[in-house]
């Protein structure tokens, strides 16, 4: 039954669905499992993410780069503050504003992340010439601006 809808579309539509969908797998595997390595959550340790790549962020900010509710982004400060990982502190210039920020034992962390998922890029990849790697980059540069074209349609 299942394969009679996919004839409405086109089969390399299908393929890319198909290979898209098999990589975000991955990806949220190596991501659940690195979150649960250092006995965190998801959105716990993409809040972190997120911080060792944008540096010192106001709360609102943050809020927005997780999908979150004000509410819900600070919840989830709380809890990495009270572990640590985060630091948090009014802003001297209007202090309605909260900003947050990487503590040292967070910034290790995202650190020590980093450092290993480089490892594991530089062992899968090295068997690949830069040609292939010039490939994959211009595809990845390809998909990433045909789906951000209507990104302000979606909204």
């Amino acid at each position: 039954m299942e394969e009679n809808k996919d004839k409405n579309y086109p089969s390399h539509l299908l393929e890319l669905e198909n290979k898209l969908s098999i990589f975000f797998r991955n990806m949220k595997e190596k991501h659940v499992h690195d979150a649960s390595r250092n006995d965190m959550s998801m959105p716990q340790f993409f809040c972190l993410w997120i911080l060792s790549k944008c540096g010192k962020l106001r709360m609102s900010e943050l809020a927005v780069n997780l999908s979150l509710s004000y509410a819900s982004a600070t919840n989830l400060i709380n809890r990495l503050s009270d572990a640590e990982l985060v630091n948090r502190y009014d802003d001297p210039e209007d202090r309605r504003v909260v900003i947050v920020e990487l503590s040292e034992k967070g910034q290790a962390l995202t650190d020590a992340v980093r450092t290993r998922h480089m490892a594991e890029m530089m062992s899968k990849f090295e068997s690949l010439t830069p040609e292939q790697i010039d490939i994959m980059l211009k595809g990845m540069d390809l998909l990433i601006y045909t789906v951000s074209l209507n990104k302000d349609e979606q909204k």
